[in-house]
């Protein structure tokens, strides 16, 4: 036998002689099997037979974080446990202890601003399929630092182009799990394609949302709308926006509705909205403009609104 085998303390020196540049944005990592923070992210380290691993099998949520305070913590978390009760996965602490373990990585990070990443996975136990070789639920929370699209995007807005990845189905389609394999086609798709992102649209031809992103449009009345729930993600900053748009009264109407293509390409102004991206403004859709082909006062408007309320 050509290679070694390794005992663990070997093993660990293999570890911690790899390249860590590519990594160097990871901040802290709370290990929920060792009960315990890291700072290496040479150490980030799971079990090869977690089943969120070899299966997908956990529940995910990311954050913004601004002057290390997580902004719509409590939304994301309570989205986390409506996708872990969809799946029957039982998460390993309440809800409180998970907020406390959050900051508590935000503290041992050193960062003011970043993004945080709460993994549930189902634990580690065995390769099979079944859920119930997995004897207790997983906790990994990673904070890295918070990389901002450049503002050239918002000045000038984005590209967007139609995806031929089919979007969820509806049960599917509400919890954010870690088997993400159709949203990661859809940014290879944007990638190969040269655009900023893809969208997906339904059977029936209604827009759905985009690999980590939702999208809302004002359309050719006026309204400011979003896609029916039914087959996308509630994201947690698209519901903020909705609320701020109504409380601020930037629109007289603010709604719900199927969107098309036609819908899209003839909306007034068409905007991404997400976690990292904030309000993103869309220029162009399938090479066609987007109003003017210029970023709407719209778009301004609540990116600046949805700013001022993180802090």
């Amino acid at each position: 036998m050509s290679r070694p085998v390794l005992a663990a303390d070997e093993l660990l020196k293999r570890i911690l002689s790899q390249e860590v540049e590519a990594r160097s944005s990871y901040r802290a990592c709370y290990l929920g099997w060792a009960e315990a923070f890291v700072t290496d992210p040479r150490l980030m380290l799971l079990s090869l037979d977690d089943h969120m691993v070899h299966r997908g099998d956990g529940v995910f949520e990311a954050i913004k974080v601004v002057h290390q305070k997580p902004y719509l913590l409590k939304e994301h978390l309570d989205r986390l446990k409506v996708s872990a009760d969809f799946i029957s996965l039982k998460l390993p602490v309440d809800l409180q202890t998970l907020s406390q373990l959050v900051q508590e990585t935000l503290e041992v990070s050193g960062l003011q601003e970043s993004i945080i990443r709460i993994f549930i996975s189902r634990g580690s136990g065995s390769f099979s399929p079944n859920p119930y070789d997995c004897k207790k639920s997983g906790l990994f929370i990673v904070a890295t630092e918070y990389k901002p699209i450049a503002q050239e995007k918002y000045l000038k807005g984005v590209r967007i182009g139609k995806s031929q990845v089919m979007p969820k189905s509806s049960f599917w389609a509400r919890i954010k799990s870690c088997n993400y394999l159709p949203n990661v086609m859809m940014k290879k798709e944007s990638v190969d394609r040269g655009l900023d992102f893809t969208v997906s649209f339904d059977e029936s031809g209604n827009l759905a949302e985009s690999s980590t992103e939702n999208m809302i449009v004002v359309d050719q009345k006026g309204r400011l709308c979003r896609p029916y729930l039914n087959r996308i993600l509630k994201g947690c900053t698209m519901t903020r926006v909705m609320e701020l748009a109504s409380q601020y009264q930037v629109l007289s109407s603010v709604v719900e509705d199927h969107l098309t293509e036609e819908d899209v390409i003839r909306a007034r102004e068409v905007m991404m909205v997400g976690t990292t991206l904030d309000v993103l403004p869309v220029t162009e859709f399938e090479g066609k403009k987007i109003g003017n082909g210029q970023v709407g006062p719209l778009a301004q408007k609540l990116h600046q609104l949805l700013l001022n309320d993180q802090f």
